[in-house]
């Protein structure tokens, strides 16, 4: 009867030890839960959608056409265009013969191709707007350009509308001058101008009409087209 009271207390303190054992290491299950890895600059931009600044490089795309606005826009948001099919779009690969047709696809396509991969590392645009003068204003001694008034955006109408948006045109709007140098420009422009412009891009942005493309005035220079006598009248820059 002694051994066997000595069994059960025996038992009973191996339980013990088991149970607070076991409570043990169930708590450092319990707190040893897999750490969430924090995302990348890249992965958040990818659930967020748009262009982030840091996607954007440092090469300038200058005076683009149409074609080559949508190529930048599909870059800036993480698409391929639909290269291929585009190519068989075109009249000369429509007309082409069945004995020349492949050829004339891999052609076209290539050269889609080429016009796409020029827009990688693209962070900068740089075009031309045409512009007026407004009526001199004399109590604050300027010109106002119309290319810059506030809501004006400027329309690519390609495979794809593309729109870019300058958030700064209000720093360019106003252009200060004296009486004596404004009559003198009035004399040589009759208030039309050509603005050359360079944007740093800055996002994007889907809209039902096409994608907005963001950007803030870099630089710009205002130039007068009277008589074909091309002439730089001013250069701000706004960086």
């Amino acid at each position: 009867m002694k051994n066997l009271k000595k069994t059960v207390s025996l038992a009973m303190f191996v339980g013990a030890l088991c149970l607070a054992g076991c409570s043990e290491a169930g708590d450092a299950a319990t707190d040893a839960k897999p750490q969430t890895a924090p995302q990348s600059e890249p992965a958040k931009a990818a659930k967020t959608g748009g262009a982030k600044a840091s996607a954007l490089g440092e090469e300038t795309l200058a005076y683009p056409d149409d074609l080559q606005m949508t190529m930048l826009a599909y870059r800036l948001t993480g698409r391929q265009p639909p290269l291929e099919d585009w190519a068989a779009e075109e009249y000369d690969v429509i007309r082409a013969d069945e004995f020349n047709k492949a050829q004339k696809l891999a052609e076209e396509t290539a050269r889609l191709a080429a016009i796409y991969e020029a827009t990688e590392h693209v962070g900068y645009l740089q075009y031309r707007l045409r512009s007026q003068l407004s009526q001199y204003d004399g109590a604050k001694g300027g010109y106002y350009l119309t290319a810059f008034s506030p809501g004006q955006q400027t329309t690519f109408s390609g495979r794809e509308s593309v729109s870019v948006q300058l958030d700064n045109m209000s720093d360019a709007f106003f252009w200060a001058m004296g009486a004596a140098e404004a009559q003198e420009i009035l004399a040589h422009t009759s208030r039309n101008v050509t603005i050359d412009v360079k944007v740093r891009l800055t996002g994007t942005e889907r809209r039902s009409s096409g994608i907005l493309i963001k950007g803030r005035i870099a630089e710009y220079g205002v130039y007068s087209q009277r008589y074909n006598d091309e002439r730089l009248l001013a250069q701000f820059d706004l960086d």
